[in-house]
């Protein structure tokens, strides 16, 4: 090969050359006015991506807005541009009870309740704070409703003025807060309002309302203890009143009004009429030494001593009797004054515990037994403690940050398993 054919092949390659370069620098024109996305441009060139990179592609796009993007800003707007100041109020107390004037044993006897009963009231006052019942009683007192729909309640936190009982109580969970110390008793409240004044005048009509709930507790307390002893009182008078209707009638029956001066009565006539026969009888003996007993005057004298005989064989019958004569039978008539007379005693003496018992119940009652004792009044907040900004602004970034990188997780694998 001689030196000039080399020269036309080096000449040849290089046109071609630049004719390759002209043709890519135009199409790449072409490409660059023609098209605007990549798509476009591995369409151009015939390397178009696959079905399963578009949607890998599109879900990482929706996944950071709908797990990142959107929470982390909706919350920064939220709160720190929308959300609202609420003030807490706090108060502190403890549910005491009274030593009645007649003792812890005779009042549980009274009263049928165990003192453990009264401990209760501090779960009773707590239930009370958190029920339907204090809701209606800071309607009446507060218009609270009004409280909580203030034009400087946000909108999302403000109550919704069509809210039903069901849903205002669902949002008063939200706005009151109660713990109990268990060592101590001590019942901590705290309530939340959108101004400081509407915080401290919210938590002293509920502790208000409590106290009030308390006292209407004890007073019907009281009222079913008073109703009882009255009954019971009633009973007892009434059961008296028969005992001695009884006796009544068994006295008006013998004739007897007591056995014991009867019994005195008789013992005197029978002793006066033994005295009068022996003194007939001694006569008799010293009249028969000088004068016939066939004699008119010892005739009657034997009479006399014979009706004396049978005046004390009557007086005996009297006293002791005989089983066919009960009537007259003054041992029966004792047996039966005996039997009245123990019941008598019995219905008395269960009157007489019934008259006492229904004067302490009156006199108790009119105590107050249980009481709430505030040692920590409702306090006037002087900075708004609510919402905690930077707090939930945090949780939502971290909670976001956690479920767009589980996300993301969850689709490389779906995409590698899918792909692969």
């Amino acid at each position: 090969m001689t030196n000039l054919d080399q020269e036309l092949r080096k000449s040849s390659a290089l046109q071609k050359n630049k004719a390759a370069a002209q043709l890519l620098a135009t199409t790449a024109r072409k490409l660059r006015f023609s098209t605007s996305s990549r798509s476009g441009l591995y369409k151009a060139v015939g390397l178009r991506p696959r079905l399963v990179d578009r949607v890998f592609r599109w879900a990482l796009i929706i996944n950071t807005v709908v797990f990142l993007i959107v929470p982390v800003a909706s919350t920064l707007i939220y709160y720190g541009l929308i959300a609202s100041d609420q003030f807490q109020s706090e108060a502190r107390f403890v549910v005491r009870t009274s030593t009645p004037a007649i003792g812890k044993d005779q009042l549980g006897k009274v009263t049928g309740l165990p003192s453990a009963k009264i401990v209760q009231d501090t779960q009773i006052v707590t239930n009370f704070i958190h029920s339907r019942t204090v809701l209606e009683a800071l309607e009446r007192k507060l218009d609270i409703r009004r409280l909580y729909m203030r034009d400087e309640a946000d909108i999302v936190a403000r109550l919704k003025p069509d809210a039903t009982y069901e849903e205002f109580l669902d949002y008063w969970e939200g706005m009151v807060k109660t713990s109990v110390s268990p060592a101590s008793g001590i019942v901590t409240v705290t309530v939340r309002a959108f101004t400081a004044e509407d915080a401290r005048d919210i938590l002293t009509t509920v502790v208000a309302s409590s106290e009030h709930a308390i006292n209407e507790l004890n007073d019907r307390i009281w009222k079913d203890v008073t109703a009882t002893a009255k009954n019971n009182l009633d009973r007892a008078a009434e059961h008296l009143r028969d005992v001695r209707e009884r006796v009544a009638a068994q006295q008006n029956r013998t004739g007897v009004l007591t056995v014991e001066g009867s019994l005195s009565i008789l013992t005197n006539l029978l002793t006066a009429l033994q005295k009068e026969k022996i003194e007939l009888e001694q006569s008799y003996r010293v009249k028969l030494e000088s004068v016939s007993k066939y004699s008119p005057q010892m005739i009657v004298l034997s009479r006399e001593i014979e009706s004396k005989q049978a005046q004390i064989e009557k007086l005996n019958l009297e006293i002791a009797g005989r089983a066919s004569e009960p009537n007259r039978n003054l041992a029966d008539v004792s047996a039966e004054f005996s039997s009245l007379q123990f019941e008598t005693q019995l219905a008395e003496q269960q009157f007489a515990a019934s008259v006492r018992t229904y004067e302490q119940v009156q006199f108790i009652s009119k105590q107050k037994l249980m009481y709430l004792d505030s040692f920590l009044t409702p306090s006037l907040p002087d900075e708004a403690l609510y919402p905690r900004r930077l707090l939930w602004i945090s949780i939502t970034a971290i909670a976001s940050a956690f479920l767009w990188a589980l996300s993301i997780g969850v689709i490389v694998l779906a995409r590698n398993k899918i792909g692969g």
